[in-house]
């Protein structure tokens, strides 16, 4: 993925802008409203200790499916 260095705004092009039209609540809320479709984030406590790397693979696996059905279901 290239990298783009711009020596001000200006070089930049329009679509990176930041439109001044578009109130900065209203992009808050927009951005907002889309964390509510992932629902909470529910992180499991504690430390947890595993045997082997395949071992916390499949741990990370199971519990990013559970999220994944979590929000397919709402």
């Amino acid at each position: 993925m290239p990298v783009w260095k711009y020596k001000s705004i200006g070089d930049m092009p329009d679509v990176w802008k930041l439109h001044a039209d578009i109130p900065v609540g209203r992009r808050a809320r927009a951005i907002l409203s889309m964390s509510v479709i992932a629902g909470p984030l529910e992180i499991p406590r504690g430390v947890r200790k595993f045997r082997s790397i395949e071992e916390l693979a499949a741990d990370r696996r199971k519990y990013e499916q559970e999220r994944i059905d979590r929000v397919r279901n709402k």
